[in-house]
C-alpha cells in the first residue's frame, strides 16, 4: 500500500489563476496477487474566458468553477486467464454533477488468442443541461507464430454514432524486417433504423 498527491496549477500571463487539480490518492492497494484497488480526491478549479460547450446543447458559461471529484479504482491482475478494471468517478463538475465509469476486460482462452472488451459511460447533469455519452470498443488478438499477429478493433459511440473497425497485421519475415498491414473502416450510422451498410462509409487501406 501507498499513498499518493500530485498537485498541477496554471496561471496566465497576468498572474491569475486558470486551473488546478490535486490528485491524492489516499488509499492504493496492491496485492501479492497483482489484484489492486484504488480510492482517490481530486479537488479541481477552472476559469472560464469564453463559453464552453462541453456536448452538444450543453453550453458552459464563462466564469469560475471550482469542485471536487471522487474515484473508485479496482483491477484483477492480467495474469489471470480473465482480467479486467473497473473505474467509477463522481461528484461535483462545473455547475453540476457528472458520473463517469470505465471498464476493461480481457479473456485468455490460450496462448494464441485474447478477447478484450472496453467501455466507458459519461453522464452529466448540470444546470445548462443534461447529456450521456458512450464509447464501446472491442479487440480481437490472434498470434499464430511468435512472427505473425493479426489484431482487429471494433468501435462505437454514441454521438457521432459511427462504427468503427481496423484490423492490422505484423509479420516478421526476417530479423531484420516486419511486413504491416492496415485496414480501417468508419460506417455512419444516422439514424436507428438504417442499418451500417446503408449509410455513408469510409474505407482505407495502408501497408
Amino acid at each position: 500500500m501507498f499513498h499518493e498527491i500530485e498537485a498541477t496549477y496554471v496561471a496566465g500571463l497576468d498572474g491569475q489563476w486558470q486551473s488546478y487539480e490535486v490528485f491524492m490518492s489516499p488509499v492504493n492497494w496492491g496485492l501479492e496477487s497483482g489484484d489492486r484497488f484504488e480510492f482517490n480526491v481530486v479537488p479541481t478549479g477552472e476559469r472560464l474566458t469564453a463559453p464552453f460547450e462541453i456536448a452538444d446543447g450543453v453550453t458552459i458559461p464563462m466564469g469560475s468553477y471550482r469542485w471536487n471529484r471522487y474515484r473508485f479504482e479496482g483491477g484483477l491482475a492480467s495474469k489471470r486467464q480473465f482480467s479486467g478494471q473497473l473505474t467509477w468517478s463522481f461528484g461535483n463538475f462545473y455547475s453540476g454533477k457528472l458520473d463517469e465509469w470505465e471498464l476493461s476486460a480481457a479473456w485468455k482462452p490460450s496462448a494464441l488468442v485474447i478477447v478484450e472488451l472496453t467501455g466507458a459511460r459519461n453522464a452529466g447533469r448540470l444546470r445548462e443541461g443534461h447529456f450521456t455519452q458512450d464509447l464501446i470498443g472491442t479487440r480481437l488478438g490472434v498470434n499464430v507464430s511468435p512472427d505473425l499477429q493479426v489484431n482487429s478493433f471494433v468501435q462505437y459511440d454514441n454521438e457521432s454514432r459511427d462504427v468503427g473497425t481496423n484490423t492490422r497485421l505484423r509479420w516478421t519475415f526476417s530479423s531484420v524486417g516486419d511486413l504491416f498491414v492496415s485496414t480501417t473502416t468508419t460506417c455512419a450510422r444516422p439514424t436507428r433504423s438504417r442499418a451500417c451498410g446503408d449509410g455513408p462509409s469510409t474505407r482505407t487501406s495502408s501497408w
